[in-house]
Parts: structure tokens; C-alpha cells; sequence
């Protein structure tokens, strides 16, 4: 199933050349894919400060594949809460560079406060968590979110621009590399595989409720 284009208006060549494999080439499904991942929940960790898009795009194509295999999406840019009035998008994005330039520093953190809180209680809640990391972007709350996905164990998969040759020692000394992918259509590759039960899952990180 054909689950997204990019959208023209991506000008991140880089982020584009990562996300082009979201149309996948042979993967033809129609209706929910009951499966192991089936009502397990993702929080989708990724550069939004910085990006040019807002981190939106990949987001938006990866959360209809997800949703088909039953599993439900934990979006920062997209928050599933009426208590945090922040999703650090769009106008929001610019009412907080406008803060900035005006050095409103107790407001803008306020803000931030209110963000982090809701951002880490989804990795708290979610089952697991998918990231995208750009080695040549500064990020700061997705390490965060990681580390504190890997400190409760959670399964922690991760799309890195350029590779696992472009990681980070101190992300090697973390991560498995196992669940580290090129680009999407390897990340979803392993997802459909552990989700039909073609691959056994590493029993050291994810567990599968018989009942909730």
C-alpha cells in the first residue's frame, strides 16, 4: 500500500533522500493488519526546533502505516492533550521566536515546562518509541526522550540520516544497533516482520500483554 508522497513543500534534501522509501514497492494491505504491535502505542521522537518542516512530514507519513497495524500514535506536534496548549508548531513556533527576541525568558520557560512534562509523560505511557536523528541538526529533547525511553527499557527504534556509520560513540555505547535503520522503508521492514511474527522479538525489551 502506497502510504505517502513527500510533500513539495520539504525543502530538506537529506530528510527527503531518508524519507523516500515510504512508499513502499510491494507492500499491498487494505484494512487494519491485526498483528503483535496491535494496540501497542509509538511515541515519534524527531527534531522540531530546527527543522525546517517543524518535523512534521515524516510524522505525517509514518502515522497512517502505523495506524493500519493497529497501533497508536504519541505525536509531539500533535499532542493528545487539552491540558498542554503547546505543540511547538506552525504560529506557535513563531509566537515562541517572538518571546525569544523579546528575551520573555520566565515566560518562554513556563512554556517549555509544560511541554517537556506532557513530551516525556507519552515516552512514559508509550509501548515504544520511533526517532528520527539528523547528526547535522541540533537536537535536544529527542536525546532526552530516547535516554529515557532506554532507561525504562522500552523498545527504541531509530532512523538515522547517513546510517549507523554516522552515529555518535556515545549513541553506540546505548543503543542497539540492531534497531537502528538507514531509513524508513528498513524500519517498517522490521515492524511488519516482528508484527506478523516472521522475526522473533528481542525478549529483552519487548513484552506483549495476552491481557490488558
Amino acid at each position: 500500500m502506497a502510504i505517502g508522497i513527500v510533500d513539495e513543500d520539504l525543502q530538506d534534501a537529506d530528510l527527503n533522500d531518508v524519507m523516500k522509501d515510504l512508499k513502499p514497492k510491494k507492500r499491498v494491505q487494505v484494512g487494519r493488519i491485526k498483528g503483535k504491535l496491535t494496540n501497542h502505542r509509538a511515541y515519534l521522537a524527531g527534531p522540531i526546533d530546527n527543522a525546517k518542516d517543524d518535523g512534521v512530514g515524516w510524522r505525517q507519513l509514518a502515522t497512517p502505516y502505523l495506524k493500519e497495524r493497529g497501533i497508536q500514535i504519541l505525536d509531539p506536534t500533535d499532542k493528545p492533550v487539552t491540558q498542554c496548549r503547546f505543540n511547538e508548531i506552525g504560529d506557535e513556533k513563531e509566537m515562541i521566536k517572538k518571546l525569544v527576541k523579546l528575551e520573555r525568558w520566565d515566560e518562554l520557560r513556563e512554556i517549555a515546562k509544560e511541554i517537556v512534562l506532557v513530551d516525556l509523560r507519552m515516552v512514559e505511557v508509550a509501548d515504544f518509541l520511533i526517532a528520527y536523528i539528523d547528526p547535522d541538526m541540533h537536537i535536544c529533547g529527542t536525546y532526552d526522550e530516547i535516554f529515557e525511553s532506554l532507561r525504562h527499557r522500552k523498545p527504541t527504534l531509530i532512523v538515522h540520516k547517513g546510517g549507523k556509520s554516522r552515529m555518535s560513540m556515545w549513541l553506540r555505547g546505548k543503543l542497539n544497533h540492531n534497531f537502528v535503520f538507514d531509513n524508513f522503508e528498513d524500519l517498517f521492514n522490521y515492524i511488519d516482520a516482528l508484527h506478523d511474527g516472521t522475526i522473533e522479538p528481542d525478549y529483552t525489551r519487548w513484552v506483549f500483554f495476552d491481557k490488558v
